[in-house]
């Protein structure tokens, strides 16, 4: 506009969000013709192409990402701006199939428009039809790793991120068929599809005292159903507590038995006969599936609060369908409210007046609370994402957590492995983190290798000295050999990982570096002998299909490993090992 145009005074100023539309900005030149900001700029004309202005990102620098909180306002402000306009069209066409006073109409009863509710997982067309975009384009279908579906582009494609189990598997399983057998095809799910009928209804709600626990009588659980009777029930928690317990060492079989449970709450108790009946009884699977989801539903919308409520939905990402992807949302779910009900609460020294029942529930609660720690640890392993829960005096005390046992009683195998997990998850978040602050992209490249050498060989010898710890006093809890194969496991998982920070830069295609030979021998012995321990000793005891999700996503990640830095002549090795996972 001309500042010497007398008829300028007389103009109302234009106010609009940029002064340059959206062609004109990425091209860095002055747009013209669309000062009355109605009409098309003379390039945009010229192209054809729409005429949009659109508000700047203040206060950020070019390059640099957006808080979650802002990423959060921005999503808000374009679902009330779709919103809207689906209003304005509905009141003109007068043809909307709703009535106003009903919730899915998008209007109140005066006619007033309202942000629709917060929406739960539903689980509409059952686990088969969930749908699943991560920030990278992958779709494993049986990972413990739930990419929101929101990410931007801007959260992905940093090199140092491509060792992080999730997006090492999602690359190779694009290329390599095989990894369809070993992960599980997507949609192989044999639940029929369903939707939750009746579970949010006001006269449901008004049964359950907001924020506690539920009036149980008014809650169907399985044998309420007709499902399955009592005796099955404690055939199938028996079977749990052999076979699938083992893994999760959640429970103890001193306190959860079925009548306990079962009066506790029938969220948990629907969940466990979910999980047992999916290997023992999957002529019911698919209806203990409906309903142990429904109640997760249920318990969202009611706020039902207790640590049974925090061990069904940790219980919920253990044996999933492989297209379920809540696993991250249930997890974080069950964490804020482990530390709202206060279960890292660290107990010194119990008191002497202090029950049988009232010690068996106090070690369950931190019993809880610890397995939560490890989830949320190898959760941020797996994905790269920040853990949730940190370090406080119930975790830095767990190293002597398995030894509190009444005068007399033996060491439970399940808790020394708890205990040895904690351990093994602060050492893996101790090493990361001074990965992340000695990690100079400054300096020459040998600055940087020379720091890893040396943090590596500390990272190592503390693993070593963690191997030779828990190896003993699982000896002492006179622990079987699957104790001490998965011990063995998961410490080779943390240092296959670990030590893929030697290796990584040598790893991209642009890269001359040379790997650090003892990254590289950590790293190829780490996955040689974690794919040798699942193939032989865990398939030698049977107890390789009851195993969780996670262990599936170590066994691939060290199968993509291997295949990555063997030549190609020695991978038909790696391949028919790994192929002979599909038949343990």
């Amino acid at each position: 506009m001309d500042d010497n145009d007398p008829s300028s005074s007389t103009k109302q100023p234009v106010v609009r969000g940029a002064r340059a539309c959206t062609v004109c900005r990425a091209a860095k030149m002055k747009c013209v013709g669309a000062e009355d900001g109605q009409k098309q700029c003379q390039r945009c004309k010229r192209a054809g192409v729409a005429c949009v202005f659109e508000k700047h990102r203040r206060g950020r620098k070019p390059g640099s990402k957006l808080s979650e909180a802002s990423k959060m306002l921005r999503k808000l402000e374009k679902g009330l701006t779709s919103a809207k306009i689906k209003s304005q069209a509905a009141q003109a066409s007068l043809t909307s199939p709703y009535s106003p006073s009903d919730s899915r109409s998008g209007l109140s009863a005066d006619g007033q428009f309202q942000l629709p509710p917060l929406r739960v997982p539903t689980y509409n067309g059952g686990p088969s039809n969930s749908s699943y975009h991560s920030r990278n384009g992958m779709h494993s279908p049986s990972m413990d790793l739930d990419e929101d579906e929101d990410e931007e582009d801007e959260d992905g494609d940093h090199a140092e991120e491509g060792m992080y189990p999730a997006k090492l598997i999602g690359k190779e399983s694009q290329r390599n068929s095989f990894f369809g057998t070993v992960l599980g095809p997507s949609g192989s799910s044999s639940i029929s599809g369903h939707r939750i009928s009746g579970l949010n209804s006001a006269q449901d709600r008004s049964s359950y005292p907001p924020g506690g626990h539920p009036v149980h009588n008014t809650i169907p659980d399985p044998i309420i159903a007709g499902y399955m009777d009592e005796d099955t029930a404690k055939i199938l928690f028996d079977s749990l507590f052999l076979r699938l317990n083992p893994f999760i060492n959640l429970f103890d079989p001193e306190l959860h038995s079925v009548n306990y449970v079962r009066k506790k709450s029938p969220f948990l108790f629907s969940t466990l006969l979910m999980a047992g009946s999916k290997f023992w009884k999957p002529e019911v699977y698919s209806q203990c599936y409906k309903l142990a989801h429904d109640l997760a539903v249920r318990a969202f919308a009611d706020q039902w609060k207790g640590v049974e409520v925090v061990q069904a939905f940790a219980c919920l990402t253990y044996w999933k369908e492989p297209d379920d992807k809540h696993t991250w949302t249930y997890i974080g779910y069950a964490c804020r409210m482990a530390v709202e009900l206060g279960l890292n609460r660290y107990v010194s020294r119990p008191p002497d007046h202090e029950t049988v029942v009232q010690r068996l529930e106090r070690r369950n609660r931190e019993r809880t609370y610890l397995v939560l720690f490890v989830h949320d640890r190898s959760l941020s392993m797996q994905t790269g994402r920040q853990w949730m829960l940190p370090e406080d005096d119930l975790v830095r005390n767990s190293s002597t957590w398995h030894e509190q046992v009444p005068p007399g009683a033996t060491i439970r195998a399940e808790d020394v492995i708890l205990s040895a997990f904690v351990a093994l998850r602060k050492i893996a978040g101790e090493t990361t983190d001074l990965f992340s602050l000695h990690k100079d992209t400054s300096g020459p490249p040998t600055t940087a290798a020379d720091n890893y050498e040396v943090l590596l060989r500390g990272c190592n010898a503390k693993l070593a000295q963690w191997q030779s710890t828990w190896k003993n006093e699982m000896t002492r809890a006179n622990g079987h050999l699957f104790h001490f194969s998965f011990l063995q496991f998961f410490s080779l998982y943390v240092r296959l990982f670990l030590n893929s920070y030697g290796i990584q830069n040598s790893m991209t295609n642009s890269s001359r570096a040379a790997p650090s030979l003892q990254a590289l021998s950590q790293c190829h012995a780490s996955a040689t002998e974690s794919l040798r321990i699942v193939t032989n000793e865990f398939a030698r005891v049977q107890v390789l299909q009851y195993a969780q999700d996670s262990v599936t996503i170590m066994t691939a990640y060290s199968s993509v490993f291997l295949l990555k830095v063997c030549p190609s002549r020695r991978r038909s090795i790696v391949l028919d090992l790994t192929g002979s996972l599909s038949r343990c």
